[in-house]
């Protein structure tokens, strides 16, 4: 079954995610812990921010003694937390070397963000990358998996976000070439619902405050998946991924307006398209 080849990939394994304190890097150590895919003999948590590391250690720490669905085995043993940087090639050098493999989460991700600061878009989600290749290439680690986490934006890119996350998807198939020994292997999904940054938060956020619920351009579509189901997505191309391989889940699909409109309803607030131009 598909939960068994998965576990044959994470059980014993070390694991390191960058960008391991965002909303995916959560979820997915999350269930890494649990056990679901088999217990990995450890999760290195990469990156920056070092107040979500402390909160993140501490949410942690109280699931732990508190669930009753989820059971923790040696939590203090297996999970692990490292303050550094993605661009940092050194820093990304010594996280590797002890590592089976890479979730690479880490990523600037919000369109106006990249769209006004591109240079910084290159440097995470582009030279990251490059700096785990690099890294694994030049060293000769043997890191067996990298699975490369990415956008429904990459595809035909229209802005800079998903300009460099379609970039991070070719480094990582180049890889494959440069570093022989290890699988690198890319999944894209979509919008994830009440993620930091999403729209839906954002709408929430305008309603409250008596709008206008800003819209960039009311034809966008945008495509719809929970957290847990980006999770599976990832696990599955783990598992099943063959060199350059790029999965990408079925999910729901609304036009932007379309989804305003709903959660609007008959209350009496205005959309305003905006656009976004640098």
């Amino acid at each position: 079954t598909m939960i068994t080849d998965q576990k044959r990939w994470v059980e014993g394994k070390r694991i390191l995610i960058t960008g391991g304190t965002g909303s995916l890097g959560k979820v997915l150590t999350r269930t890494l812990l649990s056990g679901k895919y088999g217990l990995p003999d450890r999760i290195t948590v990469f990156s920056r921010d070092e107040a979500k590391h402390h909160d993140m250690r501490l949410n942690f720490s109280h699931l732990s003694a508190a669930s009753e669905d989820i059971k923790y085995h040696d939590f203090e043993k297996i999970l692990r937390f490292r303050v550094a940087d993605v661009r940092d090639f050194n820093a990304v050098l010594a996280a590797l070397r002890d590592t089976d493999i890479v979730f690479n989460a880490a990523a600037l991700k919000q369109v106006p963000s990249c769209e006004y600061f591109p240079g910084e878009a290159v440097e995470t989600n582009i030279l990251g990358p490059r700096n785990i290749v690099r890294a694994i290439s030049q060293h000769n680690i043997p890191v067996e998996v990298v699975m490369g986490i990415s956008t429904d934006k990459a595809c035909h890119p229209v802005n800079v976000m998903g300009m460099t996350k379609a970039i991070q998807e070719r480094m990582f198939i180049a890889g494959n070439l440069d570093a022989p020994k290890t699988r690198f292997t890319c999944a894209r999904y979509g919008n994830v619902l009440a993620s930091r940054g999403s729209v839906v938060p954002l709408f929430h956020e305008q309603i409250k405050n008596g709008g206008p619920v800003t819209i960039t351009d009311p034809a966008m579509t945008r495509y719809f998946l929970t957290l847990d189901d980006a999770v599976e997505t990832i696990m599955a191309a783990m598992a099943y991924g063959d060199r350059g391989d790029t999965f990408i889940p079925k999910a729901p699909a609304s036009l932007i307006a379309m989804l305003a409109k709903r959660l609007i309803g008959d209350r009496d607030i205005e959309t305003k398209v905006t656009g976004i131009r640098p």
